[in-house]
């Protein structure tokens, strides 16, 4: 008992000092995202110490003008930036991708694990191993056939490829093996067809990892930079995450506004951790008793 006590305290302070690590960046930013950009810019020099250091992580000048002229462009920069623009791209590419993710991998995980099909183990496997390689090897075909559907500046760019998500497969068709299929059998037996098996029975029951797969889709979409940077070459169709390159040249020296528009684009999706907390770790517990 004494040696599981000490290995639980040692891990407890371990895992402490490592959240307080994963912290100090996150306080860093939100607090200097109040500091003037002079401010901000003296704040750090001739440190002598590390107590220093935390010290003057707290701003002398409080202020909201950085987010203020984020949103409004009136301000000391008098620069209006897009940023709403840019959310209102963010947040229709993330929910749009999102609710097509739940739709095309729950039906094909339940195709691949319900609905045997000839040579369907051997599509799957491959489609995983395929989707092993890097996602930049793929930049150029996928280019080449958004341009080809002129999709090029189209929101509809970054929706649709990101649909099939193997992984996301994989996860809820393992999922699905933990469901007794003797429910399947007796929905059939009650006359249900396939369709009506699949969203009367199997939807309510793997329910915590479409949570998770679609916490995973709408952080995926919103934090996309690679493949809007280069479909999206006019601002407006711009999202924020990639949008965030455009604001560093437009604010360049001003790092307290660089650093509030991070924050600004931070926000939602830790709201939606914050709210599907729950779902979200019930679905990994389930998960891995599943897999247990």
């Amino acid at each position: 008992m004494p040696k599981s006590r000490a290995a639980k305290t040692g891990a407890f302070c371990f895992l402490l000092v490592l959240g307080v690590v994963w912290c100090v960046p996150l306080v860093f930013a939100l607090l200097s995202s109040f500091k003037t950009d002079a401010g901000f810019i003296t704040s750090f020099s001739n440190l002598k110490g590390p107590w220093d250091y935390l010290t003057r992580l707290w701003p002398k000048t409080w202020t909201t003008e950085n987010y203020i002229e984020l949103f409004t462009g009136q301000g000391h920069i008098n620069t209006y930036s897009g940023i709403t623009t840019m959310f209102r791209n963010s947040f229709v590419v993330a929910i749009a991708q999102t609710a097509g993710v739940l739709i095309v991998t729950t039906l094909s995980a339940y195709a691949y694990e319900r609905l045997p099909f000839k040579g369907g183990n051997a599509i799957f496997w491959t489609l995983m191993y395929m989707s092993m390689f890097p996602n930049v090897v793929s930049v150029l075909p996928m280019f080449r056939i958004a341009n080809a559907l002129g999709w090029v500046n189209n929101l509809h760019a970054l929706i649709w490829p990101g649909l099939a998500g193997v992984f996301n497969i994989f996860l809820i068709r393992n999922f699905l093996k933990g469901v007794p299929k003797d429910l399947d059998e007796a929905a059939t037996i009650d006359g249900a067809g396939s369709l009506k098996v699949f969203f009367h029975v199997i939807v309510p029951s793997i329910a915590p990892v479409l949570i998770v797969v679609g916490l995973f889709a709408f952080n995926g979409a919103w934090n996309d930079f690679l493949w809007p940077s280069i479909v999206m070459t006019d601002v407006r169709n711009q999202t924020l995450t990639a949008g965030l390159r455009l604001l560093q040249g437009q604010y360049d020296g001003y790092w307290a506004h660089m650093i509030a528009s991070c924050i600004v684009s931070m926000v939602p999706p830790l709201l939606l951790y914050l709210v599907a907390q729950r779902y979200f770790l019930q679905g990994i517990s389930v998960q891995a008793a599943v897999k247990g």
